[in-house]
């Protein structure tokens, strides 16, 4: 019985990962990104033959760090101000478990879908610009969902930063202090 609750105990925790890494992108570039609060972190911009371009940044907090605010916020500012929109509305939001997509009306003219999956110490922000990867998980949750963005015309962007990698300027995340008693 001990051996088999600690082969699902390993089980589990290992697949964890695998829920939120994206593996399923074709024709992708991956980068590794470092900071002493991840583990195993990286970014990736895919040219999917399905999707088209998806950029990606999983994030795998250690579990001694936390968030200073929220990811998809500081994600959502640090694409905004790399593009250089000068307007970034929301259009439409939908949320299922711990996943919430956004439609985004950028510069009055396109638009983009920012995916955000998550879990305790772990992230996965994605920019869907043609907005049929969004589509799809709305779809498995809502068939009835009809994506009345999808035909307008949408974001050709060049994105490829990190928060992570970002972090040593903007403090996304820290360790958290510890208290020693006396």
């Amino acid at each position: 019985m001990i051996i088999f609750l600690t082969f699902l105990f390993f089980t589990a925790c290992s697949t964890t990962n695998l829920n939120l890494q994206n593996s399923e992108f074709t024709n992708t570039k991956k980068q590794n990104t470092f900071d002493r609060c991840t583990n195993f972190s990286y970014i990736s911009l895919s040219d999917d033959v399905n999707y088209g371009k998806i950029f990606s940044e999983y994030i795998s907090l250690d579990s001694s760090c936390r968030w200073n605010g929220l990811s998809r916020g500081y994600f959502v500012d640090l694409f905004k101000d790399t593009i250089k929109s000068n307007s970034f509305k929301l259009v439409e939001r939908v949320e299922f478990d711990n996943v919430e997509l956004s439609t985004y009306l950028v510069d009055d003219t396109s638009y983009v879908n920012i995916i955000s999956k998550y879990k305790v110490y772990e992230d996965l922000l994605i920019i869907d610009y043609k907005g049929i990867y969004s589509t799809n998980i709305i779809k498995q949750f809502d068939d009835s969902y009809v994506n009345k963005y999808l035909d307008k015309p949408r974001l050709d962007a060049d994105y490829f930063k990190s928060l992570v990698r970002m972090n040593f300027i903007n403090y996304y995340f820290v360790k958290e202090s510890q208290s020693f008693a006396n």
